[in-house]
C-alpha cells in the first residue's frame, strides 16, 4: 500500500513539474526584437506569458534607441529598461563563467507596483557573417 501511495505523489509531481515547464513558442516579433537589441541571435528556449496583442504592439513599433543603454550590475549581469505608459519590459542578459553563451530574459511590469513577469527566454550566441551573393 505504501509503495502505490509513494508511486502515485511521485507521479503526482512529475506531471505537475511536466505541466511548469510546458510553454508556448515565443513570436517571431519578439524575436527579432532581442536581436535588434543585443545585436547577437537570440534562440528561445522557454515562453512563459501569454502576450496581449497590445504588449507586441508596443515592443514591435517601439524603436530599438527608446531602450536604456545596458546598465551593468554585478560582473556577469546587465540590463536594459523600456517604459511605455505605465508598463515597462526589462531585457536582462546573464552571462554565467561555467556557460559559454549568455541568457537573455525578457521580463514585463505590468504596473510599476506589480512584480515582473517573465516572457522569454533563451539563450544568445554571436551572429554568423552574411555571405555575399
Amino acid at each position: 500500500m505504501n509503495q502505490l501511495l509513494s508511486l502515485f505523489a511521485l507521479t503526482l509531481i512529475s506531471l505537475s513539474a511536466a505541466a511548469q515547464t510546458k510553454s508556448e513558442t515565443t513570436p517571431p516579433a519578439i524575436v527579432s526584437l532581442i536581436e535588434g537589441i543585443t545585436g547577437k541571435d537570440f534562440k528561445p528556449d522557454t515562453a512563459y506569458a501569454t502576450l496581449s496583442k497590445e504588449d507586441v504592439d508596443i515592443l514591435t513599433k517601439e524603436p530599438v534607441a527608446n531602450w536604456s543603454l545596458p546598465q551593468p550590475s554585478g560582473d556577469q549581469m546587465m540590463y536594459q529598461n523600456l517604459v511605455v505608459g505605465e508598463k515597462s519590459y526589462r531585457l536582462v542578459i546573464i552571462k554565467q563563467p561555467q556557460i559559454s553563451l549568455p541568457t537573455a530574459m525578457l521580463l514585463r511590469y505590468p504596473t510599476a507596483q506589480s512584480k515582473p513577469e517573465t516572457i522569454a527566454r533563451g539563450t544568445l550566441s554571436p551572429k554568423e557573417p552574411q555571405k555575399a551573393k
